[in-house]
């Protein structure tokens, strides 16, 4: 498994590789009419527009993650207690209330 996963890091390494080396030609890049670059390789601002969609998509879900982390810190303080039944008896008991199994008689079988 891991053998593949690296397989496909290699392939996906060498087809950004093949995309970075078919994309070198010089474009002007033009801020506004006074600052502009003449020559830049299209892999530079392809790759610089990428890093900058990832780092404003990071920062705009900065804050959202922020607020769930602090409900959840909020959440564990203010919740019971862990019940004493082990967990086996917690999964068995919430599969018969939600009707996944039947309850089982205690007395005895024929």
């Amino acid at each position: 498994m891991k053998l593949a996963a690296w397989l496909l890091k290699l392939g996906f390494f060498l087809l950004v590789l093949w995309f970075a080396l078919k994309n070198t030609t010089p474009v002007p890049v033009r801020f506004s009419a006074d600052i502009a670059w003449e020559h830049v390789p299209l892999i530079v601002v392809m790759l610089a527009c990428v890093a900058l969609g990832a780092l404003l998509g990071a920062l705009s879900l900065s804050l959202p993650i922020y607020k769930m982390r602090r409900e959840m810190a909020h959440l564990k303080r203010v919740s019971p207690p862990p019940s004493t039944e082990s967990s086996p008896e917690r999964m068995a008991s919430a599969a018969r209330q939600s009707g996944a199994v039947a309850e089982l008689s205690t007395g005895e079988r024929n």
